[in-house]
């Protein structure tokens, strides 16, 4: 990759941002979870590789030639392009991963079945020039879970190259198998009930995940790939409660658990299950569980 954004200060504030991951001699990972604070454009030279963008949140423009697209979040998109340039808006917060791996070793490692691709998208996988044009497939729960698992990975090294080398591969795989259904999947935008089944509790996990930050239902239809009145009927019929209703009880559940163990100040468990100060705690605790948090404490705490 050849990056023209000159001094970099100043440009992001950021978890992780510009740095491939060699996964093997032919496939690399590249993970961006970070804002951007003033706007930017990278070059990539990439030929003969399968790049797989999966976008979680945020989203750019990508440009090939006078060819502009929009890159957006809830979506995998797959390239084979030598030369293309991406332009970020300030203030832009993306989160995602791109894998680059080898065109040939893509086919001869994986098992893809170019047959079963449309002849409009088969110069990606057959050519080495490749196309201008991405080919877009719908998220699975199971890949944006992968993906998310990815951008929280907290291991360190070495075990954090093991697990990152696992997932990635993961996330190879399920998308080859997409691709070796496209046929039977073409024309039908229908999810399955177990898909939907899926979706529901890759929400749920998130939610259990991201006590301290829950996200918005904006956030998360983008990250689990279903609408809101999706999210709000699996909810319902999953779990007896809305999205909102079952991210407030969780938090509930362990600011309780907490609680008992009796090890943290009331005001530091507020903090852990995401609350800024006592008062707004207190008054989310007792309309819960309609009493003071300081009932539950442990009794030295008390």
């Amino acid at each position: 990759m050849r990056d023209v954004l000159g001094p970099t200060e100043g440009i992001f504030r950021t978890k992780e941002h510009g740095h491939y991951r060699r996964i093997d001699d032919f496939v690399s990972l590249y993970v961006m979870n970070f804002e951007v604070l003033q706007s930017f454009s990278l070059a990539m030279a990439l030929r003969d590789l399968i790049c797989i963008q999966i976008t979680i949140k945020g989203s750019y423009h990508r440009l090939v030639g006078d060819h502009v697209e929009r890159v957006n979040p809830a979506q995998i998109q797959i390239t084979n392009c030598p030369h293309s340039t991406s332009k970020t808006a300030a203030g832009t917060k993306l989160r995602g991963i791109m894998i680059a791996c080898d065109r040939q070793y893509f086919l001869d490692r994986f098992g893809l079945r170019p047959d079963n691709i449309p002849a409009l998208y088969k110069p990606i996988f057959l050519t080495d020039s490749g196309m201008v044009d991405a080919l877009r497939l719908p998220p699975t729960p199971s890949i944006i879970t992968t993906t998310d698992q990815i951008l929280s990975c907290r291991y360190e090294e070495p075990l954090k190259m093991i697990y990152l080398k696992a997932k990635t591969i993961e996330i190879i795989c399920d998308v080859v198998a997409q691709l070796n259904a496209f046929s039977l999947q073409r024309g039908n935008r229908v999810r399955s009930v177990q898909k939907k089944a899926q979706a529901i509790e890759t929400a749920a996990a998130i939610y259990r995940r991201e006590i301290y930050n829950p996200p918005t239902i904006k956030q998360m239809v983008l990250r689990v790939g279903l609408n809101r009145n999706e999210l709000a009927i699996g909810f319902r019929e999953r779990f007896g409660a809305t999205p909102h209703a079952y991210a407030q009880r969780v938090r509930m559940e362990q600011a309780k658990a907490l609680l008992s163990a009796g090890q943290l100040s009331i005001s530091e468990v507020a903090r852990r299950v995401g609350y800024e100060g006592y008062s707004s705690f207190s008054r989310a605790y007792h309309m819960h569980y309609g009493h003071a948090p300081s009932l539950s404490a442990h009794p030295d705490d008390r």
